[in-house]
């Protein structure tokens, strides 16, 4: 004799041979016994073999039960279909929902490139030939303190900062700025900020539009 215990209308545990069942446990067909207890449940009345079943009652949590309870709603599916709740009513999962999931992955792919692109540096020529600038957070902030203090009244005529940068050669130094100098690198770091997150924009559009996984997979960030 076979035993499944039941919690909440789904089994748990299958108990099989000899032995001493639990009062909770309910007694059923043996020759269901080789099915795993995940494709078990209770219709009411007896275990049945949830994949026999063409109806199910789900959970808010996804779970399909053979019996109706709170908060379940019927949906005639298989056993294995995937569900989706859609505004709080569950539905077969189709096409368009396979493309959704595409769609998201592939934004969210973009704007890990754009925030690594926006954090790669920038060249600028404020120092009047092309320099290469940092631009991390941090780099960010001290630009923007820099400028900042480029603008505060009362700053000598010889005003200048230090500013971490790299020449033509691609040697790294603190190199002296004047407040014209340091306005114009940070006026083209945001620059650089703002064509990153426009190209982001316009990708993020065409995935939003684009009518098959394979036209959504052909949009990159390359640069």
């Amino acid at each position: 004799m076979s035993y499944a215990i039941v919690e909440n209308d789904l089994v748990t545990r299958i108990l099989s041979g000899d032995l001493v069942a639990p009062e909770t446990a309910i007694a059923f067909d043996g020759a269901l016994s080789f099915l795993p207890a995940d494709r078990l449940g209770w219709d009411g009345e007896a275990i049945v073999d949830l994949a026999s079943l063409d109806a199910f009652f789900v959970g808010e949590d996804g779970r399909k039960y053979a019996v109706a309870g709170a908060d379940r709603q019927e949906v005639e599916c298989s056993f294995d279909a995937e569900l989706v709740n859609d505004a709080g009513v569950w539905r077969l999962k189709n096409a368009s929902d396979d493309l959704a999931a595409v769609k998201a992955a592939r934004i969210a792919l973009l704007t890990a490139a754009c925030a690594e692109a926006i954090i790669s540096g920038y060249a600028s020529a404020a120092l009047g030939s092309e320099h290469q600038y940092p631009s991390k957070v941090t780099d960010q902030i001290n630009m923007m303190g820099s400028v900042t203090d480029s603008l505060l009244p009362g700053q000598p005529v010889d005003w200048s900062t230090p500013f971490w940068c790299a020449d033509e050669a691609g040697a790294w130094a603190f190199r002296a700025h004047t407040a014209e100098q340091i306005q114009a690198a940070g006026a083209d770091g945001k620059a650089h900020i703002l064509t990153c997150q426009t190209k982001l924009g316009q990708l993020s559009a065409q995935v939003v539009v684009a009518a098959s996984a394979e036209a959504v997979a052909a949009i990159g960030w390359e640069e």
